[in-house]
C-alpha cells in the first residue's frame, strides 16, 4: 500500500439536495396526476408516489454516510465491510460498465447478500456499485486507489 491516505467518499450536499427535491417533486406530480385518473390509475400512481417518498425517506436516513478504503476492504462509516479486500477481482470504470452515475463497480469473487445505501453504493450478487451522489473526482480517486492496492496484492 502507498503512504498517501485513500480518499473518503460521501454524497455531496448539492447532489443530495437535488436528489431529495427530485424524489419529492416526483411524488407530488404523481399524486396530482392520480386525481384525474380512474381507480386503477389512481392506485398505481399513488403506489408509485409512496415508493418515491419511501426512497426519499431512505435517502434522508442515509445522509452523512461515507465509504472508506481500509485494510479489511471497502467499509462504510460504521465499520461495516461492504466489499472485503480479498474478494475484489476488478474495478470497472468504463462507459459501458453497469455502474452508478459518476462511479465505479467492484467485481467480487463470491456472491454477497443484497444491500444498498441510496445515492452512495449498492451490492447485488458479485457486484458492488459505488457512486451516484458522490463527487466524480473523489470516486475516480477511490477507484484508482482500490485498483492499485488490489493489483499489488494479486
Amino acid at each position: 500500500m502507498t503512504d498517501i491516505p485513500p480518499p473518503v467518499l460521501e454524497a455531496t450536499p448539492f447532489r443530495w439536495v437535488v436528489g431529495m427535491v427530485v424524489l419529492v417533486a416526483l411524488a407530488m406530480m404523481l399524486l396530482r396526476a392520480a386525481v384525474s385518473q380512474g381507480i386503477v390509475g389512481q392506485t398505481l400512481m399513488s403506489a408509485a408516489a409512496v415508493a418515491a417518498l419511501a426512497l426519499a425517506w431512505t435517502m434522508l436516513r442515509a445522509r452523512g454516510q461515507s465509504l472508506h478504503w481500509q485494510q479489511a476492504g471497502l467499509c462504510d462509516g460504521n465499520g461495516r465491510v461492504i466489499a472485503a479486500r480479498e474478494q475484489i477481482i476488478a474495478v470497472d470504470r468504463g462507459a459501458l460498465a453497469l455502474k452508478p452515475s459518476n462511479g465505479f463497480t467492484l467485481r467480487l469473487r463470491d456472491p454477497q447478500p443484497r444491500q444498498w445505501s441510496p445515492g452512495l453504493w449498492w451490492r447485488f450478487g458479485r457486484r458492488v456499485g459505488v457512486g451516484g451522489l458522490a463527487s466524480p473526482g473523489v470516486a475516480k480517486a477511490l477507484a484508482d486507489r482500490i485498483a492499485l492496492d488490489t493489483a499489488q496484492a494479486g
